[in-house]
């Protein structure tokens, strides 16, 4: 009669006696009752595209594995599914404390009064290093909201010292775009557009597709390569 293939071995068994074995929910696979103790778990598939933390049972290599990585960023929710912003807001939310860290943190770096206030604080690096990473534990933190409560005070005091630190402003931006003389800074998400090649902010509202200084930036290149024609052409006259 047909079958169905039992973890470990992948040896096939008759749908009868398929009563007798456990389904683990993370890897899709039976296991006999000494490899699966019912143990619970959350499944990240299921967190990542349906927002869902029920737990689920799963084996006990599973859940020994999902134990051991749950700490480690593993997952762009990006990449995987970047609608999900859009429908859980806490999400979106903590994504844009963690993008105003990522800018924050470059400031402070470069700042011998901001490199104290680093130090002070206990969050993991990846947090402020790379926004788009969440491991397993901190996609349950935004669910719980506890990461939420956690980066927000951090991110207060951080644009405090940059508003107060001479060093800090300095190295903000003037929108060459309008007339405007206040300093902006690229963590300033909703207000503020950053060239993605010259790194340099402008208002949104000012922002109209074209960057000026990269503009500014391949007409002198044009005008260099005009002047001063390539070896081989030079060669070839």
């Amino acid at each position: 009669s047909s079958g169905i293939n039992a973890e470990y071995g992948g040896m096939k068994i008759a749908i009868s006696l398929i009563g007798t074995f456990r389904y683990c929910a993370y890897l899709g696979k039976y296991f006999c009752h000494s490899c699966h103790h019912e143990q619970s778990a959350f499944i990240p598939a299921r967190i990542l595209h349906k927002w869902d933390f029920r737990k689920q049972r799963v084996s006990n290599f599973a859940a020994d594995l999902l134990g051991k990585m749950t700490g480690e960023p593993l997952y762009s929710v990006q990449d995987i599914n970047s609608p999900l912003y859009k429908s859980v807001s806490d999400l979106k939310y903590v994504r844009s404390l963690r993008y105003q860290l990522y800018f924050l943190n470059e400031y402070l770096r470069a700042c011998k009064n901001g490199k104290d206030l680093l130090g002070s604080v206990t969050i993991r690096g990846h947090i402020y290093n790379d926004p788009e990473l969440f491991s397993l534990e901190d996609l349950c933190s935004v669910k719980d909201r506890s990461m939420m409560e956690s980066l927000r005070p951090i991110v207060t005091s951080w644009l405090q010292h940059v508003d107060n630190c001479g060093l800090c402003r300095g190295k903000g931006f003037i929108c060459e775009l309008c007339a405007r003389k206040e300093v902006i800074y690229p963590f300033q998400l909703t207000t503020v557009f950053q060239c993605q090649m010259c790194w340099t902010c402008f208002h949104q509202s000012c922002f109209s597709g074209t960057c000026p200084k990269c503009a500014r930036i391949q007409s002198r290149r044009t005008l260099s390569q005009e002047v001063d024609p390539a070896p081989q052409e030079i060669l070839s006259n």
